[in-house]
Order: C-alpha cells, then structure tokens, then sequence
C-alpha cells in the first residue's frame, strides 16, 4: 500500500490562509479603532461625562495622556523624554516650565502665551477654542515638586486621532498579527491537508497508478473523514480489480478468437486455389479482412498487462546500436517512399535495463509509423541524445501532417486514431503507440508527442540508463 505524499504549499491553502489572515487583521483592527474612537476605555465615564462635548476629541486626550505620564518622573526625566517623542506628537503641545520657557528650547507663539494667563494653581485645567483650533492647558506637579504647564492644540482632529492610534496601538496590531498569522497558518493547514491529499491520490490514479491508497492518511482523522478514506480505498480495490479485468477479458476473448480465425483463413487458403475467376476478387476482399483482424488480435495480445511491480528486466541493451540497428532495416520501406531517413547520435554509449527484445517493437513501430505519415521527399529523423538529467532520449520527427493540440496525449490511448487516419490501410487500428507507451513506462521511462514548430511530428522516448 502506498502512502500519497503531501504538497507543502497550494493554491486553496494559500487562498485559505489569506482569506482567515485578512479578516482576522480586519476585525482586530477594526475593534481597536472603535474602542480608540469612541473612547471606550476603562476610564470612559470619568473623563467623558457629555458625549456631545465639542471639546472631547483627541486634544484632550493627548493632555491626559501626557500628563499621566509626566507626574510620575522628576523635571530632567521628563525633559528627555520629551526630546525623545516622535515630531508629530510635539508638534501638537508645548510644556512651559516655571520660568515660563518651553522644555523643547521653542518659540512660544503669541496665542498660546495669551492663553497661558488662564491657566494657574487656582485653575489647573482651561480649555478654549481659538479660531479654528482647540486649546487645552493643564498645570500640574512632578514627583520632585516642578510646576509645569501643557498647552495642547489640535485643528485637525482627525488627524490627531490617527496618530494618537497608531502610536499607542502600533505594537498591539504588531502583536496580533503574528498571532492571528502563526494560528491561521496551522488553521489552513489542517483543513486544506484532506484536500491536498484527495487531490494528489486522484493524479496519481490519472497517470495510471491504481495502487494508490489514502486510508492510511485519514486513520487518525475524526469520523467522517476516516470513512471518506476507507470508501476511496474500497472503490481502488474494486476500480483496480475491474480494470484488471477487464484487461484480462480483452485478452482472452482475442485468444480465444485466433483459433476459428486460424481456421478461417486455412479454408479461405484452400478456398483461394479451387476458385474460379468469378469469385477471386471476393475471396481477396474476405482475405484482406480475415489478415486485418489477424493484425488487431496479434496487437491486442502484444499489449502488456503486467503491473510495474511484476516486470521483470532482465537484460541489458546498448540503445545507440540497437535504433542504428532498427533505422538500417527500415532504409528500404523509406526509400520506396523517397523519404530520407536521418541518424543523429549525440549518445555515444548508453546501456539500458530491458526484457527480451520489447523495445525492438517499441523503436520500430515509431520510425515505420513517422515514414507511414511523413510527405514523399521529406526528411525523418531520428535524435540520439540525453535530456536535462542526462537520462538517454530518442527523437523521432517527420514532416507529416502531425496531431491536433488536444489529441497529442489521446494518440497513446489504445485503439484511438485521428480524424486524418481512419481508414485501416493508411490510418492502422490504433494500438502501436499503446503498446509502445506501456512497453516504455514498465520500463521505467516516458514517451510525449508534440507538433514540430513547421510541420510533422515529434515523438521523444526517455529511458534510465543502468548504474555503473
């Protein structure tokens, strides 16, 4: 039983994990900016007793946080730290000292000194709205006994409101989305993971792997998708049993067909030698057809139903000589065609594990079928030569009239021909290139076709070469 591997990543686990990220990022965000907002901190009913005051905003509560702060400290601790705020915070208050000098060392302008005059130990909180902007001052004392006063101004509130945010919420957001990323990222992974699994055990039943197993995957999945496991295995067993089957049915039923055939064409033989010339033409015509299905039938038995598992290869075969070999004995049937029929060995030696002669027919029904099809006058060639993993690969291209796009994989299934090779003399029955794509896969390798960039076709066979 085989265990389908894993990919790490897919498109639906990506689609997944951004789908939870996002919203989960949204609805944080989102709440953040409510509370921050509407004020709905812990301290909302002491510092917001109208809700319809104009001067409730961020102004003021720029003051109180600065203030919150400041009372803790001494005068020098407060002066760093106010030269170490962001600009855009200072930009928005100045802090006067008791000599009434600003502790940033700044101008003080002329409004603000005017509103300074409102703001004393008998009333240490004034707020007032000078022109288009909203003032509030508060004077109160640090842990060493300064007396300082802060004037805060804001004619943007808005904007006032989106710094103050980011500044007190910056390492929250932070926070929550490393969190929310790290949980949808396990999160995606586990729903996509029973997904991922189906989806891979499904291409490899495409590509014609019917031992493909998943209920090993699904044993430590909760209920419904342990059985959803056990019922794809039992529909491979019975899949796999059918197909073999069926297989198994073609065969026999084709055996059992020579044996009349035989007979037939034994008595059509006699037949042939007693027959006057009224019925020769006749008898030729029920010959044709009795050879056709002798053709079919020598095919069909030909076709390899052996399982990868159980083939053995038992030989060994020098791949070079052996496609000179198959090319030289072709050179007749393509010189009856004016066909030139090219060799290119850029291989040198390549040994390659094979059972008896089976990739003699392999070599020799590709090269016959691309003289069969290629136009007279026109070059074949054959390329020797080794892929991107070094791995020995032959070429075969004609100048023929090549394959629709769509049916380049069909032309390997068994008895399927193109629209352009229906009739039997030139078009055969279809199971040449089946049995050579299954002869070349239990051999370890792979055959593809594609369409030359002019004319024709290209059929490329890629084999292992033996270890040395």
């Amino acid at each position: 039983m085989k265990r389908t591997p894993r990919l790490p990543m897919s498109r639906i686990y990506v689609k997944i994990f951004l789908g939870f990220w996002l919203v989960t990022i949204l609805m944080l965000f989102g709440s953040n900016v409510i509370v921050h907002f509407f004020n709905l901190s812990p301290d909302k009913h002491i510092s917001q007793q109208d809700e319809n005051d104009p001067f409730d905003g961020p102004g003021s509560r720029l003051l109180r946080e600065v203030v919150s702060d400041a009372i803790n400290y001494n005068y020098e601790q407060v002066s760093m730290g106010m030269k170490s705020m962001p600009p855009w915070a200072t930009r928005h208050f100045y802090l006067i000292n008791e000599q009434g000098h600003d502790i940033l060392e700044r101008e003080i302008p002329e409004h603000i000194e005017g509103f300074l005059q409102y703001i004393s130990k008998d009333t240490p909180f004034y707020r007032k709205r000078v022109g288009e902007q909203n003032l509030y001052g508060r004077q109160f004392s640090l842990s060493d006994g300064a007396i300082l006063r802060l004037v805060v101004f804001s004619s943007k509130d808005y904007s006032l409101g989106w710094q103050l945010f980011f500044f007190n919420f910056w390492h929250v957001m932070l926070l929550y989305i490393l969190i929310s990323g790290a949980a949808c990222f396990y999160m995606a992974r586990y729903i996509t993971r029973d997904i991922q699994v189906l989806k891979l055990a499904t291409q490899r039943i495409a590509q014609g792997d019917w031992d493909t197993r998943i209920g090993q995957e699904f044993c430590d999945r909760p209920g419904e998708m342990a059985e959803l496991g056990r019922a794809f295995d039992n529909m491979m067993v019975k899949l796999q049993k059918a197909m073999l089957e069926q297989k198994r049915l073609v065969k026999d039923v084709s055996h059992e067909l020579r044996s009349p055939l035989a007979r037939l064409q034994v008595a059509l033989a006699i037949a042939q030698q007693r027959a006057n010339s009224e019925i020769t033409d006749e008898l030729d015509r029920i010959k044709e057809a009795a050879d056709y299905l002798n053709d079919v039938i020598s095919d069909i038995l030909s076709l390899p139903v052996t399982e990868q598992g159980s083939w053995e290869l038992n030989d060994v075969v020098e791949l070079s000589s052996l496609v000179h070999t198959i090319a030289d004995a072709c050179r007749d049937e393509a010189g009856h065609k004016s066909v030139t029929l090219e060799v290119r060995d850029n291989l040198e030696e390549s040994l390659v594990q094979t059972r008896g002669n089976t990739l003699v027919g392999v070599f020799d029904n590709i090269i016959r079928n691309a003289i069969k099809y290629t136009v007279e006058d026109s070059p074949v060639t054959v390329l020797l030569d080794r892929d991107e993993q070094s791995n020995p690969r032959i070429t075969v291209s004609d100048c023929g009239p090549g394959v629709s796009d769509e049916h380049l994989e069909d032309i390997f299934e068994p008895f399927f021909r193109t629209d352009e090779a229906r009739d039997r003399k030139s078009g055969g029955y279809g199971l040449g290139l089946a049995i050579a794509k299954r002869t070349v896969e239990l051999h370890g390798g792979s055959i593809k076709a594609r369409n030359n960039p002019i004319r024709g076709l290209s059929i490329a066979i890629t084999l292992t070469e033996c270890e040395t």
